[in-house]
């Protein structure tokens, strides 16, 4: 797929020395996910910030390759400092693992993990269960994994979040690899430009699990993957499973 993209927008891998502007996005660009809100309903505080940037740059050893990248943007004239603007964290996957390898429990995270201000039976039932629906379909098969892409809310339109995808793309397009991801319903349509296809729906029943009512002008996904799944059940939040096949340069 070609892209324009913005030149003033700089795509590299990510290091430690960019952990707290990383987590920085990463709290703005979810303030206003739903999910977001029920996982820290009184907002994010100092220690899980901290926590989580503490955790960016560990190893993960029962994962594949893991590649966090940003995308900065750079000055209008010859001097002043670039702006990292937006963060996407890869797992790749270049050969196919045996099922004692990828079908395992996943342990759910402490609140030691988190911080005292996560609602962690949130975090669980949410992340946990888009992990395991990434383990039904992707199985032990190769393949390039989006975890996460988030953009700065006041640098958004500016190309950040399409320079980032196409990093990827052209990654596992040369790798000739599908990718996957779990779709919020705000990136939905990005990722369809992207040639991403619709494979499974996650509805997680918020009104039976956590009884929370939904707020106006709140998007809870109802209407997207429409034609897989049909309109999502009332109190239901709906992530989209997505796909999107090898394809070779």
């Amino acid at each position: 797929m070609a892209v324009a993209l913005n030149p003033r927008i700089r795509v590299r891998e990510a290091v430690p020395a960019d952990a707290e502007a990383i987590t920085n996005i990463l709290n703005d660009a979810f303030s206003a996910n739903p999910m977001r809100q029920l996982m820290y309903p009184n907002g994010v505080s100092d220690e899980s910030r901290s926590k989580s940037a503490a955790r960016l740059f560990l190893p993960t050893p029962s994962e594949g390759e893991t590649f966090m990248v940003v995308a900065e943007l750079l000055p209008e004239g010859s001097d002043g400092p670039c702006e990292i603007v937006a963060f996407s964290d890869w797992c790749l996957f270049r050969n196919p693992r045996a099922e004692e390898e990828w079908n395992v429990q996943e342990v759910p995270r402490t609140q030691e993990q988190l911080g005292e201000d996560c609602d962690v039976r949130v975090f669980n039932e949410f992340i946990g269960g888009l992990h395991r629906k990434r383990r039904e379909h992707m199985k032990g098969d190769p393949g390039l994994v989006l975890s996460t892409l988030v953009c700065q809310t006041n640098r958004q339109r500016l190309g950040a979040g399409k320079a980032l995808l196409h990093w990827g793309t052209t990654l596992a397009d040369e790798l000739g690899l599908p990718l996957f991801l779990e779709s919020s319903p705000t990136a939905y349509n990005l990722y369809k430009q992207f040639g991403f296809e619709d494979i499974d729906v996650f509805d997680l029943p918020i009104f039976d699990l956590f009884g929370a009512s939904k707020c106006e002008g709140q998007d809870w996904g109802e209407y997207t993957a429409l034609e897989l799944a049909g309109p999502a059940p009332k109190g239901c939040f709906r992530s989209t499973i997505m796909r999107r096949p090898a394809k070779r340069t």
